[in-house]
């Protein structure tokens, strides 16, 4: 809260917390794409991903878009949400006609990751810096630059009214200096987000060369804050100190060194290269590495150990340095101080490794197997085929086919290529990748295609209740039958880089896939639906339409499948549609 409001942020207004947007409801990607559906969202900031390519159910999506009245695009190229008011698959088959869409497009032009700086976190938890090496051409800027600039203007705006909702855009503290251009200094940004001394005369040790305090003026030159702090450790709850996220604390402390951008690695572990999360540990729960009283497992994988009354080793320990082995907590402990000092697992209020998780999960405590939303075969193992607290997002646009359906027969997964990136922005447009991997394309298996009367390369159709794709048939041994509850099932592949914009264009196999979501974070299920294929051409213009409701007939009941809720029935993941977590929806 002190990071975000500075001297704002008091005990007497507890910290700002009002000033905080409060969580009123399921605010995902989905839910506001509902939204954007029934006109209840005006605009949408589109950074860093393409929805109109890259997201579940792409022909609905690029519908969607047709509802806005603004459009913020920022990409490197004229990606397809760029685009779709005037070339887009459904501008084509006049599902959208350009002069009917109001929707306003700004594009705005991006820098490329060698022409910013700043810091990425990859899936080992390691914290690196990426310097610029060289400008971005033209117009194009940072994420950095166009977020700082929008946050001084809205600023501006905001300190122009008096309207109590925008209260907490001028209680702000947006501090950062920035360059001639106007991008900030995003090394004063991690500086922020390591965290530092709120009093600009703070009595820590150790300041260090630079006196412990990093880039301590604000934009009118005025001092701003006091020393970093060391790490996590550092951090009060009593407004004395500030703190961007407390997991990166300790990367840019008071030796005035930026960790992310070190180099020189000095262990097999990686000490010395980036910065690890939280504390620069490299194995987290390392104690787990040590018996119960101390000693290593094992001599040759040791990682930490107990060694004259503190833990020490090859690896920060992940447990309090001074808690001995044979530590027994005393009555009314609690939190790190009521854990066994041979209990490994800190961040579990026992401090034990658990086989299962006792609470927090929608569809814990073990892991079970259901069948995918779409499936050719019914569940064996229990009396449900699906997930009973999974998120359909039930909407007649977004069918699921039910069990069995004879009129999708095949099981249709999605993957990458090695020569494309994602949704293809940065690959589509690169003459040598395009050349590389220049078509769309589905992989089957021989059997299939002898059974379909398919050859290589030949042209085919891929139908499901969302839309149907076209693609150049791939006749691979890689893909072969399954043999399921006494019946045989065919599976097919596609990648789904494809995409209409650009000089390398192709379908988009998101066309073809449902929105859902797990009931945890509504990660979507994209990798299994049932399909069904088609030999020959997609019929494009106004015939599309009439061919797809032959194999998928778009009209009917939105909830198919048996386990389905129907429209507007709430679901049963953590954060349930109509269901309000941390704020009351008016």
């Amino acid at each position: 809260m002190k990071a975000y409001y500075g001297k704002r942020a008091t005990a007497e207004n507890d910290f700002g917390y009002n000033w905080i947007p409060k969580i009123t409801d399921d605010h995902s990607f989905f839910e506001y794409l509902y939204a954007i559906a029934d006109g209840k969202m005006d605009g949408m900031f589109l950074m860093g991903q393409n929805s109109a390519v890259g997201a579940p159910n792409s022909r609905f999506q690029r519908k969607s878009m047709a509802k806005l009245k603004w459009f913020v695009v920022r990409d490197m190229v004229e990606i397809e949400p760029a685009t779709f008011w005037r070339d887009s698959p459904e501008i084509e088959r006049g599902e959208l006609k350009t002069e009917e869409i109001e929707t306003e497009v700004f594009f705005l032009p991006a820098a490329g990751h060698a022409e910013k700086e700043g810091a990425f976190t990859n899936t080992q938890r390691l914290l690196q810096w990426r310097e610029k090496a060289v400008d971005p051409p033209g117009d194009c800027r940072s994420e950095a630059w166009f977020i700082h600039q929008l946050a001084l203007r809205l600023i501006e705006k905001a300190r122009a009214s008096n309207d109590l909702i925008d209260e907490p855009l001028r209680a702000l503290d947006w501090w950062y200096a920035e360059d001639e251009i106007g991008e900030p200094k995003m090394e004063a940004v991690l500086a922020e987000i390591n965290g530092w001394h709120t009093d600009h005369v703070a009595a820590v040790a150790d300041r260090g060369p630079h006196g412990g305090v990093l880039f301590p003026q604000d934009r009118q030159g005025q001092s701003h804050h006091g020393p970093q702090v060391a790490d996590y450790n550092e951090l009060k709850a009593d407004g004395s100190t500030a703190c961007g996220c407390w997991i990166y604390s300790g990367v840019f402390n008071r030796d005035g060194v930026n960790k992310a951008n070190t180099r020189q690695s000095r262990d097999y572990l990686g000490h010395g290269w980036g910065f690890a999360w939280p504390s620069d540990r490299r194995i987290i729960y390392n104690r787990a590495s040590a018996k119960p009283d101390g000693a290593p497992w094992s001599e040759r994988k040791k990682l930490v150990w107990w060694e004259s009354e503190k833990w020490t080793g090859i690896d920060v320990p992940d447990f309090k340095p001074n808690k001995s082995p044979d530590h027994i907590p005393k009555d009314g402990q609690s939190g790190l101080d009521g854990q066994r000092g041979d209990a490994p697992f800190i961040l579990h209020e026992d401090g034990l490794g658990w086989l299962f998780v006792p609470k927090g999960l929608q569809d814990g405590p073990f892991p079970t197997h259901y069948e995918p939303l779409e499936s050719p075969v019914r569940n064996e193992l229990y009396s449900r085929d699906t997930n009973p607290v999974v998120n359909w997002f039930t909407r007649g646009e977004n069918r699921f086919a039910p069990p069995g359906d004879p009129r999708f027969p095949f099981v249709l997964t999605t993957y990458r290529l090695t020569e494309h990136h994602t949704a293809g922005g940065m690959s589509r447009f690169l003459s040598h990748l395009a050349e590389l991997q220049p078509e769309m394309f589905v992989e089957i298996s021989p059997e299939l295609a002898t059974d379909l009367k398919i050859d290589n390369r030949d042209y085919v159709c891929l139908v499901t209740l969302r839309g149907a794709i076209e693609a150049r048939a791939l006749v691979s041994r890689r893909i072969r039958a399954m043999q399921l509850n006494g019946q045989t099932v065919h599976q097919v592949a596609i990648p789904f880089h494809f995409g209409t914009a650009g000089p390398l264009r192709g379908d988009a196999a998101n066309d073809l896939v449902a929105i859902s979501g797990e009931p945890n974070v509504t990660i979507m299920e994209s990798k299994a639906m049932s399909c069904n294929i088609v030999p020959g051409r997609l019929p494009r213009g106004a015939a599309y339409r009439d061919w797809l409701d032959r194999y998928a007939p778009q009209s009917g009941p939105p909830n198919l499948h048996p386990e389905q809720p129907p429209p507007g029935a709430p679901t049963g993941g953590k954060f349930s549609r109509g269901q309000g977590k941390h704020g009351k929806a008016e």
